[in-house]
């Protein structure tokens, strides 16, 4: 089988992605292997440090809220927090380069 260098870049950076060898990549293709049913690439240690931030933000909006609820002023906390959780999401939101 031959391959532009181009798409043994890409082979490659999939097999390393899916912590596969280019041979078991092809074969889950020709297998017509689905994308669906591929087990989902793993996460990166960024990724994991971003999903833990987020969860920690999670937290922060929960607290602001049970402030909210019992009579205090939380508009620039809260607006900070969502500002923040804005920004992150936009960094773990899928898009056509991942």
């Amino acid at each position: 089988m031959r391959l532009t260098k181009a798409e043994h870049r890409e082979l490659a950076t999939e097999a390393k992605d899916y912590r596969k060898s280019m041979g078991e990549v092809l074969r889950a293709v020709w297998a017509g292997t689905p994308d669906a049913a591929r087990p989902p690439r793993p996460r990166t240690v960024e990724e994991v440090a971003q999903l833990r931030q987020l969860i920690g933000m999670a937290g922060n909006l929960n607290q602001l809220t049970k402030q909210l609820h019992a009579g205090h002023h939380v508009s620039e906390a809260a607006r900070q927090v969502l500002v923040q959780l804005y920004r992150l999401l936009e960094d773990l939101a899928p898009d056509s380069t991942r």
